[in-house]
Formats: C-alpha cells, structure tokens, sequence
C-alpha cells in the first residue's frame, strides 16, 4: 500500500489557547545501543537542545509499552520489533505475512496483539514469540485494543467496515444485546477505528460512520450513552487514566477535550501546523502527548492547557506516541521509517 492510501490514525480533546513554552529540536543521534547508564548520560548531555534519548530504527505505525515498561514493541512494515526502551537493543523480530499497522498488549502484559492489512488478528505471546491464535477479518485490521481487565479485544478494520469486539482467549465474538439505539444507530456507524476503553471497562468510545463523531457505549449492553461531535475527521482518540477526560485529534490541527461524563466539552488544544494523529495521556493523566502530520510531537499540561514541549527531528507524520509506564519516556513512530524516545518528566 503506498503511504498516501495508509488508512489514518487519530486522536484526543479543551478550548483554552496554548502557549508555546518550549521547541526541542532533536540534534542527530545514531539508534540507541548504549547501556541504560549511558542513555542516562545522553539525555543529561543534550538535555538544553534536545530531549532526544535515541532513534530506533521501524515505521512506526504503531508503538506500544509493555505493562513493565522493559519493552517496547513497534510496527515496522510486515514485522514487530521489541525493543529494550533502556538500552534501545533489539531483542525479538515477529514476522507476519504483510503489513502490521496496530499492536496492543494485554493487562497481564503476557500476551501482544497485532493487526494486519491482509485481515489478521494475531496474539502472541511475546516473550517466547509463539503464536497463540489468529482471529481473522475481510479487511485491514488498523487498530487493536485490550479492555482494561485483558478479557476484551476490539478490533478498528478499514473500508467502512464495523468494529469487532473479540473474547480472544476462546476466539470468539462478543455478541451485544440489542436496544432501542443499536437498531438506528447502534453499532451499525462504528466504522473503522480508533477505539478507546474506559478504565472501569464499563464503556468503550468509537469512533461513527460520519468520522466526525466518537460515540460512547455500554460494553455490557450495547446502549449509546452520548455522541462527541468534533465537526472535523476524527484521527484518534484516548481517555484520561482516571476516565474523566476523553482527548480527540482531529484533521483541524487540534486536539479535543471533553468531560466524558457529561460531555461537556471543556476547551481545544491549538499549535500544531497539520493534522494531528496520534494522542496518548501520561500515567498521571496531567498531560497529554500529540503527533502530527506537521512532524513534530507535542506535550501539553491537561491542567492549564498549555504547550510544555514541542519535538522536532521527525521528517514526516508521527502516526503514533505512548508513554512508558514510569511516565518517563515518550515514544514516537513516524512515517519517515524511525521510532524516537524522548525523556520527558514524569511531574
């Protein structure tokens, strides 16, 4: 597929005008395999100029942390990558028979699922690299997410295609009662991804047909509880650590934030050049990370709305960012075929 069709990532949410307060621009470093005391020394050596810890080498369609925060797993065209985030060496390839665009772990962290363009599903187990089941689609799986509890597994496809929502240890689909709702606008919009789980597991948001739209819905009943309108083509989306804050990235440069109990939206985060695609919040839910088509990542204080850090040293759209557990490191994947992990505090 050529990077022009590449299926679109997103994003997540307040209105308050943000203050640029800092620009980091990454000086060139060479991919990280130094030891973790070393790294250290890098991130304190160039800490004025750059907050770049190191560059690894995949396109980074997707990124994400082990639950311990030791791994680090990237989607590099048809093979994950884990990578030791301290030292950046790489300690496993996984082959899948073409393009991974989306990986997830599961809460246990045991168990690593990743979606492909040929319609697959797979889970692996990481550690040993054994593939455990294989779940399949009729088109690209683009995004995959576990429920906070590990026990659901929903599935973004591309192609207008709705999504699914997997009891993956026994392959099956999760079947969602019927209500007044699912009849006129049930599940039957949810085209496509992105998809985010509400800490507690109770509800789940995704994104409608429309694909201006996230929609929130009981997972146990299949009931639409409220619709997020973001008047603009929704990218990605992610919810706060304390499930109070759902965040958008949205095709209008910004990022949306709402009250997800009320949904009141509460302000609009303003300062990128491009679409954003990609939004993750830290551990502490006090900030929230964004990647853009404009090739920079920005950090932002939930709290006062303001721009803490923009990142510079992608040449092209960041179409993921994650933080590691510890809140320390971000790590970015772009499509300028790099993964960057930046030291950031965790407040």
């Amino acid at each position: 597929m050529p990077p022009n069709s590449i299926p679109w990532k997103a994003v997540t949410l307040l209105t308050i005008a943000a203050v640029a307060t800092a620009t980091v621009t990454a000086i060139s470093l060479p991919p990280c395999t130094a030891a973790a005391s070393s790294i250290r020394r890098v991130a304190t050596q160039f800490q004025q100029s750059s907050q770049l810890i190191c560059t690894l080498s995949g396109s980074g369609y997707s990124v994400a942390f082990s639950r311990d925060g030791q791994t680090l797993a990237s989607a590099s065209s048809n093979t994950i990558k884990l990578w030791n985030p301290r030292t950046g060496t790489l300690s496993r390839t996984l082959t899948e028979p073409s393009q991974v665009w989306s990986l997830a772990f599961n809460a246990d962290g045991q168990i690593l699922a990743s979606g492909s363009q040929d319609g697959t599903l797979n889970l692996w187990n990481w550690r040993t690299g054994r593939l455990i089941r294989t779940l399949r689609h009729s088109d690209p799986v683009i995004d995959v997410v576990f429920s906070p509890d590990g026990q659901t597994l929903s599935s973004g496809l591309d192609l207008g295609s709705n999504i699914r929502l997997w009891n993956w240890r026994t392959g099956e689909p999760i079947r969602i009662p019927d209500d007044p709702n699912t009849k006129k606008s049930g599940f039957d919009p949810l085209k496509i991804e992105p998809v985010a789980f509400s800490p507690d597991g109770q509800t789940f948001v995704a994104k409608s047909g429309s694909g201006s739209a996230i929609r929130l819905w009981n997972l146990h009943t299949g009931e639409l509880i409220r619709t997020f309108t973001a008047a603009s083509t929704v990218h990605s989306v992610a919810i706060s650590p304390d499930g109070q804050t759902l965040a958008i990235g949205i095709d209008d440069n910004a990022i949306k934030l709402w009250k997800l109990g009320t949904g009141e939206l509460i302000g609009t985060l303003t300062g990128h050049g491009d679409e954003v695609h990609s939004v993750a919040f830290s551990p502490n839910g006090q900030t929230v990370a964004s990647g853009s088509r404009d090739n920079t990542v920005k950090l932002w204080d939930l709290r006062t709305g303001e721009l803490i850090s923009t990142f510079r040293g992608h040449s092209a759209l960041v179409w993921s960012v994650a933080f590691s557990p510890d809140g320390e490191i971000l790590a970015s994947g772009s499509q300028d075929g790099t993964i960057k992990l930046w030291r950031v505090s965790p407040n």
